[in-house]
C-alpha cells in the first residue's frame, strides 16, 4: 500500500494508464504510480472517473472518497474481495464475546479521555476535575464519564460557548477531519477482512461504520489539535488539505515512531487480536508534542 493521499480539487478527468493514475485538466496532464497512492480524495463534483480506474484502485486496496458540492466527504468505495479470508473473519467477528468487547471499549474510551486531558494540559487549560472524572470511570464506562469529559473538553479547548452542535467553522473543520479518520479506519478494517457495521459499543442501525467509530476514538485528538491551530482561518481547500495531512504526522505507538495512518493500521490490528483472544490488551495512542 502507498503513503500518499491524492486530493482532487478542480474539474478533471481521472483515468488509468500502465499502473498510473492519470489526471487530466484543462491546462495539463499529470500521472502518479498507483504504488505510491494510499487514498484518492475527490473533493469536487466536477471530476469524472473512469470505471476501469475504479476497478484498478479497488484491486490495489486504494481508498476512494467522494465529496459533495460543499466539498465535504459523503461516500467511499469498499471492494468486495479485499481479503481472501473475509468469511472466516466475519464469522469470528459475529462470535466476539461480550466481556472482550466491553474490556476493549473500556481501554479505548479511557485512552480517548486521557488524550483529551493531555491536549488541554498542553494548551495550559485546567484539568483537575477531568482527572477526577477519569479516575471514577467504572466498568464499560456505565456512568458515561466519556460524555461528561467531552462536553467540558470542547468548551475549554474552543471556548465556553462552543458545543459540538454549533454551526461554525470549528464544527465544520472537526467534522471534516473526523470523516478523514473514519475513512482511514474503514479502509483498514475492510482490508483486514472485517465488517465495519458490527461495532463493540456503537450499534446504530443507521451507521454503516459502527466498528470504525469505536476504534477511531483515541485518534480524534490529533484532528482537534489541528483544528485548534486553524480555528481562526477560513475553512477553505488549504485547511482541508492540512486536515488530510494529519495522517502523515509522526506519532509514537507501541514505543515506535509511525506516520499516523500506519499507527491506525497497527491499532486496528491490535484491537482485532484482542477481540479474537489472540492478545490481552492494546497499546495506548499517545498525544505528545514530541516524537
Amino acid at each position: 500500500m502507498g503513503w500518499r493521499t491524492v486530493y482532487i480539487a478542480s474539474k478533471s478527468k481521472l483515468s488509468y494508464k500502465s499502473n498510473h493514475l492519470l489526471i487530466q485538466t484543462n491546462t495539463d496532464t499529470k500521472q502518479m504510480s498507483l504504488n505510491q497512492i494510499d487514498c484518492v480524495m475527490i473533493g469536487t463534483t466536477q471530476a469524472v472517473i473512469t470505471g476501469y480506474l475504479v476497478a484498478k484502485l479497488i484491486e490495489k486496496d486504494i481508498k476512494v472518497v467522494f465529496c459533495s458540492e460543499n466539498h465535504n466527504p459523503i461516500a467511499e468505495l469498499c471492494g468486495y474481495n479485499s481479503n481472501n479470508n473475509r468469511n472466516k473473519y466475519i464469522d469470528m467477528q459475529i462470535s466476539w464475546s461480550l466481556p472482550a468487547k466491553e474490556q476493549l471499549w473500556m481501554d479505548i474510551v479511557s485512552n480517548k479521555m486521557r488524550n483529551q486531558i493531555d491536549v488541554l494540559a498542553q494548551n495550559k487549560k485546567q484539568t483537575d476535575d477531568l482527572e477526577e472524572e477519569l479516575n471514577n470511570v467504572v466498568e464499560n464506562d456505565q456512568s458515561n464519564r466519556e460524555a461528561v469529559i467531552a462536553r467540558k473538553y470542547f468548551q475549554r479547548l474552543f471556548g465556553e460557548d462552543y458545543t459540538r452542535g454549533s454551526d461554525n467553522n470549528i464544527t465544520a473543520m472537526l467534522n471534516y477531519g473526523y470523516t478523514i479518520l473514519l475513512s482511514t479506519m474503514n479502509q483498514e478494517i475492510v482490508a483486514q477482512g472485517y465488517l465495519t457495521q458490527l461495532g463493540i459499543h456503537h450499534h446504530s442501525l443507521l451507521n454503516d461504520f459502527n466498528l470504525s467509530s469505536d476504534l477511531m476514538e483515541p485518534f480524534r485528538q490529533f484532528i482537534d489539535l489541528k483544528v485548534l491551530e486553524k480555528k481562526d482561518f477560513e475553512f477553505n481547500e488549504y485547511v482541508k488539505f492540512e486536515l488530510i495531512d494529519v495522517l502523515n504526522k509522526e506519532i509514537k505507538y507501541a514505543g515506535k515512531t509511525y506516520h499516523l495512518r500506519n499507527a491506525i493500521s497497527k491499532h486496528v490490528h491490535d484491537c482485532l487480536e484482542v477481540l479474537n483472544g489472540e492478545r490481552e490488551s492494546i497499546h495506548s495512542v499517545v498525544i505528545s508534542n514530541e516524537v
